[in-house]
C-alpha cells in the first residue's frame, strides 16, 4: 500500500512557504508516495456547517488554502520522486483553457509526476463568491474536462459547448504523461461512479471498510464493463483523516487485496513542529 499526505492542515494555521516545501522534501525522504494539496479559493464570511456533512466537524475555515497548481509547482521543483496531486481540485472554479495550461505545465515541470484529483465542489457559498452558479457545477465539470483533454492531446479543433465557446488553439508544452495526467475523480455514490466511468482514470473516495469497498466494486464494476472498460484499470485511492485510518488499520491489507493502491491521509495539527512530528510518526506506523 502506498500512502500520500495532504499538506493543508498538517502544519497548523500559519506555516511559511519554506515550511511547506521542507515538509514535502521530508515526506519524499521518508517514502510517502504523494504530496497532495486540497482546494478552496476563498472562505465565505457566512457558512452553515450543518448543511454540509462533508464539511462538518473537522472543517477548518482558518486552515491555509493554497492555489494547488502554484503550490505544487514549487514542490515539484524542490523534489525528485514523490508524486504530486490535487485532492481534489474543484474543476468548475477555473476556466478550462487556463486550467489545461496550468496542469500541462505542472506535469511538464514535475517530469510527469502529477495526478489530477478532480471534483465538482460542495460549498455553495464559495461558488457564489466566485460567481459560478452552484447548480451548473456537474455539467461544467464534464464540459471543462472534455475541452482540457482535447488541449492536452494537441488537438487544435474548436469546441462549442453550453458554457465554453472555444475557437480552437493549442497549449504547448502538452503534458509529459500520455494522453494526459491521470484524472482521479473525487466524490461519493452513484453520481461519482458515473463520472469515473465517463472520464476518470481512477477515483479517490472517502475511507471505507473492506466490506464497504467491496460493495462499491460490485456496483462500479458492471458500470465500467458496460462502457467497455475494466474496473481493474482504475487507480484506486481512499482518503481520510489519520484518526480514521488509524482506527481501521486492520482493514488495510484487505483493502489492498481488493485493489486499493493508495491511502491519502489528512492530519490536523496545531503547529509546524507538531506537523513534522506527526509526519515522522506516520512514517513509523505505515511505511
Amino acid at each position: 500500500m502506498r500512502y500520500g499526505i495532504v499538506c493543508n492542515w498538517v502544519l497548523g494555521p500559519d506555516p511559511t512557504g519554506s515550511d511547506v516545501i521542507a515538509l514535502a522534501c521530508r515526506a519524499e525522504a521518508l517514502g510517502f508516495s504523494s504530496f497532495v494539496a486540497s482546494d478552496h479559493v476563498v472562505m465565505p464570511t457566512r457558512f452553515d456547517h450543518s448543511r454540509y456533512p462533508a464539511g462538518a466537524g473537522g472543517f477548518q475555515a482558518g486552515a491555509p488554502w493554497y492555489d494547488p497548481f502554484v503550490l505544487l509547482a514549487g514542490i515539484a521543483a524542490s523534489t525528485q520522486r514523490i508524486a504530486i496531486g490535487t485532492g481534489v481540485a474543484v474543476v468548475p472554479y477555473r476556466p478550462p483553457v487556463q486550467q489545461a495550461q496550468a496542469i500541462a505545465t505542472l506535469d511538464f515541470i514535475s517530469g510527469g509526476r502529477f495526478w489530477y484529483g478532480a471534483g465538482l465542489g460542495w460549498m455553495e457559498e464559495e461558488f457564489e463568491a466566485i460567481g459560478i452558479p452552484f447548480k451548473e457545477r456537474a455539467p461544467r465539470t464534464r464540459e471543462y474536462i472534455h475541452l482540457m483533454k482535447l488541449l492536452w492531446s494537441a488537438d487544435e479543433s474548436p469546441y462549442h459547448g453550453q458554457f465554453v465557446d472555444f475557437p480552437g488553439g493549442r497549449v504547448h508544452p502538452v503534458p509529459v504523461q500520455k494522453p494526459h495526467p491521470p484524472i482521479i475523480i473525487g466524490g461519493e455514490g452513484l453520481p461519482a461512479f458515473k463520472r469515473v466511468v465517463e472520464y476518470g482514470n481512477g477515483f479517490q473516495f472517502n475511507f471505507k471498510s473492506a466490506e464497504q469497498f467491496a460493495l462499491i466494486l460490485e456496483e462500479l464494476g458492471p458500470m465500467m464493463e458496460a462502457s467497455g472498460r475494466r474496473v481493474g484499470e482504475l487507480i484506486m485511492q481512499l482518503g481520510g483523516t489519520t484518526d480514521v485510518v488509524r482506527q481501521h488499520r486492520q482493514e488495510i491489507a484487505a483493502l489492498q487485496r481488493l485493489g486499493v493502491q493508495e491511502i491519502v491521509m489528512t492530519s490536523k495539527c496545531g503547529s509546524v513542529a507538531e506537523g513534522f512530528a506527526e509526519l515522522e510518526q506516520l512514517a513509523r506506523e505505515f511505511l
